[in-house]
């Protein structure tokens, strides 16, 4: 754990309900892979993370992704079946 200003930090639960998620156990997944630093509060037990680096994560697709994530897929599904012709 390191510090930072107490400020910007924030609880697990409420980085979990900021990304999306139901539970923050994706969130601990997050700390053991690296992707967000803990963070500590005089005075507190709990572990706490930066508001700025849940924020920077990068943001999920949805669901269905977009059609322009697609074009390329399309573009060779329309050129396997004219070379199959």
């Amino acid at each position: 754990m390191t510090t930072s200003t107490t400020e910007d930090l924030i609880s697990l639960k409420d980085a979990a309900a900021i990304l999306g998620f139901k539970q923050k156990n994706k969130i601990n997944d997050y700390i053991k892979e690296g992707y967000l630093k803990t963070y500590e509060k005089k005075g507190s037990k709990r572990m706490w993370l930066s508001k700025k680096e849940v924020y920077s994560l990068p943001q999920p697709l949805p669901i269905p992704p977009p059609e322009e994530y697609f074009i390329k897929l399309k573009a060779n599904e329309r050129w396997k079946k004219k070379s199959s012709e």
